[in-house]
């Protein structure tokens, strides 16, 4: 495969190190681009070669004439810019900190606003998002989303299963209003409408990058290397690297993908093959699509750790780059070296073939069978049952003959602790027609089941491939408990009515639960469904009870599962709303707790900043008073500095519990708001907007037990 390099249009260096991931390009003026970067712990420089940015908080830089420096007093974690303004056309400069979000006009010097995060800022990008085409700050945090507007003022809040990595405003659906498109820790990529989620795409890994491309698709890469296209919801390629894609963008007619290690690949939006490849000189910081030198059209700029930047030209498929050079005499005779190759592994392959045309014309027996020898019945069987005992679901695979298998390799995503493919080669005394590999699913998701067999005699030195797949339904790890059950008495479960013929709900069952025989009702005219599942992750019981009258119950002390049901349940039947009312005692108490340790937690919070600013106040204080001491006594400026160390030290342990003190509220707000995305889960539609409007009302109003209220009966009409 011909794989050439490409010519950078141009270079430039910031002689800063950069920090990955947090760079954005600007126009601060309106007019020319700004490349923007954090440069360490609390420093952000802007490379600015048209001048006009100097002055203000931006202090011109030692290292580099035409780069500003921005100090901060905390931590940058993202960067972001956008005409945030409704009366400008200027670019805003947005900083993420830990747990604070500020708007800066780098223009004008000023503040636009200053806002407290406490669910922490991991995320910031700018963009409209719904029925709303002005520009806001979007900013994702460790369980949920919110969007500000250009005073600060909060929009939309929605939360989030898990901590955000990535975000794009994106009109997934072609409706001309842009979906919220974001990628979690938890290895899902959901899409918010209207602020209540439309779409769950379940991954393998951590979703670090999303990209837009064009109409229904966008691009995105995960934390264990892979990277692929979606369209419509439906994943068209991927492709896995041993490297992590740090940034995706769609330049020209291809996909950019610019990998941790510097290394940035040109790849055909088809199908993923590269197509152009070049290596900077360190490791990345980012890859960023904006026109830069102000031509007209965007270029691909990359930026590495060093502060290295480096500009491309879109790609063409057809033409190329516009530097686009031959392949040197080397790669010729690679190119040459690997066409061999592959002719030499085809002569060998049908020598196989013909050597097993020639035993199968010719004597049966087993002394005079050849070694390649594959009787033409051969197949491959798989079946997949619950063991209870072992927790887990059996995959056999077994062969139709007296072959066996000597191999297997199985592919399914998220099933393998130590990744997603599991090689099974039994020792020869061990050998059969049968084998047998332990699946345990840890998510209730569909999942292929990709599996490629060797398949021969036990003496054979060469063996045939046998390829298949099989598709496990949601959730394939509940098995069916006979004979089923009266209607449960459990005291968890949800209750919701639905106008639907019970046979449906049969088709519903048997489509989403791995079972042995179709679910069948007794008559034509049973109106009723009574059927029990056991889980095979911890034994835990399922009750699904369908009445006449509509009423459904479902019981499980699982209040996830119960959602996921719904879910899947309201998306079968089509249902648009869907109340409901919910019994999870457990739930509820947790729900006490971490609101209760979420407000102590503020308080702490609260009178720590201001014991901080008391001490800092008395230090400012000293150390004039200090110096003034040196001129007539000593020993009165030795006391005010012991003072000053003192309270420098108390500063330091203060800052300690600080941290400690907001590590703690993050990891209580996550469990809260992951509690009240499954409250939302159990209601649909309206309903499900609903739950999430009153639950922020109530945790910012500290109503425990509005919340208790909201879990249970969910949160009104509206």
């Amino acid at each position: 495969m011909q794989i050439s390099s490409a010519q950078p249009v141009f270079k430039l260096e910031l002689n800063h190190k950069v920090t990955p991931g947090v760079v954005t390009i600007a126009k601060y003026d309106g007019t020319h681009p700004c490349l923007t970067a954090c440069a360490g712990y609390d420093k952000i420089i802007i490379y600015h070669p048209h001048g006009g940015v100097v002055g203000g908080r931006a202090q011109r830089s030692q290292a580099h004439s035409e780069v500003s420096e921005l100090n901060l007093s905390q931590a940058v974690i993202a960067l972001a810019a956008g005409p945030l303004r409704p009366d400008s056309t200027r670019d805003m400069l947005l900083i993420g900190s830990p747990t604070q979000i500020l708007a800066y006009d780098v223009h004008d010097n000023t503040d636009l606003f200053f806002k407290e995060a406490p669910d922490g800022v991991n995320v910031i990008i700018s963009g409209s998002y719904g029925k709303r085409h002005e520009t806001l700050a979007i900013v994702g945090g460790n369980s949920s989303v919110q969007g500000l507007n250009w005073e600060g003022t909060e929009v939309f809040w929605n939360v989030v299963g898990g901590k955000i990595c990535s975000m794009i405003a994106f009109d997934f659906d072609k409706d001309g209003e842009n979906e919220l498109i974001i990628g979690c820790e938890d290895s899902f990529i959901r899409v918010l409408k209207n602020n209540q989620f439309i779409v769950e795409l379940p991954e393998t890994g951590s979703v670090l990058c999303l990209s837009p491309i064009t109409d229904v698709r966008f691009a995105y890469g995960l934390g264990n290397g892979t990277i692929g296209i979606y369209e419509e919801g439906i994943r068209l390629w991927r492709v896995k690297s041993k490297q992590n894609a740090l940034s995706l963008q769609w330049s020209g007619e291809t996909l950019a993908c610019c990998w941790g290690n510097g290394r940035v690949d040109w790849r055909s939006g088809a199908t993923g093959k590269v197509l152009r490849r070049v290596q900077m000189r360190s490791a990345a910081a980012a890859m960023l699509l904006a026109d830069y030198r102000s031509v007209g059209a965007p270029d691909l700029v990359c930026v590495s750790d060093k502060g290295e930047v480096l500009g491309y030209t879109p790609y063409q498929e057809a033409t190329g780059f516009n530097a686009a050079k031959k392949m040197s005499s080397e790669e010729d005779r690679a190119a040459i070296t690997e066409l061999f190759n592959k002719k030499q592994a085809l002569m060998i392959e049908l020598q196989h073939y013909e050597a097993n045309f020639n035993s199968a014309s010719g004597s049966t027996s087993v002394e005079d069978r050849s070694s390649t020898a594959m009787p033409t019945n051969t197949r491959l069987q798989v079946a997949v049952t619950p063991s209870i005992d072992e927790g887990s679901l059996e995959l056999a695979i077994t062969t139709t003959n007296e072959t066996i298998v000597r191999a297997a390799l199985i592919l399914a995503e998220g099933v393998f602790e130590s990744g997603e493919t599991l090689a099974r080669h039994p020792t020869p005394t061990q050998l059969r027609s049968l084998l047998q590999v332990s699946l345990r699913p840890p998510r209730d998701v569909p999942i292929d089941v990709h599996i490629k067999a060797l398949v021969g005699y036990a003496d054979s030195e060469q063996f045939h491939i046998f390829e298949l797949t099989k598709q496990l339904p949601r959730f394939a790890m509940y098995t069916l408990t006979l004979p089923p059950l009266e209607i449960s008495k459990q005291t968890r479960y949800v209750t919701f009515k639905i106008m639907e013929r019970v046979q449906r709900i049969c088709i519903w069952i048997n489509q989403n639960f791995l079972l042995e025989d179709d679910v069948e009702l007794e008559t034509e005219d049973t109106k009723e469904l009574h059927i029990s599942f056991t889980c095979l992750r911890d034994r835990s019981r399922l009750d699904m009870d369908f009445g006449a009258d509509g009423q459904v119950k479902i019981s499980t002390p699982d209040i996830r599962l119960a959602g996921d049901l719904i879910q899947s349940l309201a998306t079968y039947l089509n249902l648009g709303d869907l109340q409901s009312v919910a019994q999870f005692p457990e739930i509820e108490e947790k729900l006490r707790q971490e609101m209760e340790v979420a407000s102590q937690v503020g308080e702490m919070r609260s009178r720590l900043a201001a014991e901080t600013a008391e001490r800092a106040q008395l230090i400012t204080a000293l150390l004039p008073a200090a110096e003034d001491a040196a001129n007539y006594d000593l020993k009165e400026m030795l006391n005010r500095y012991k003072e000053v160390v003192m309270l420098n030290e108390e500063l330091l342990t203060g800052c300690h519990i600080r941290r400690a003190t907001q590590e703690q509220a993050v990891t209580a707000l996550k469990s809260l708001h992951t509690l009240l995305q499954h409250a939302a889960r159990l209601r649909v539609g309206k309903y499900s907007k609903a739950v999430v409007a009153a639950s922020r009302k109530a945790v910012r109003d500290d109503n425990i037990e509005a919340l208790i209220k909201i879990l249970q009966v969910g949160g009104g009409d509206s």
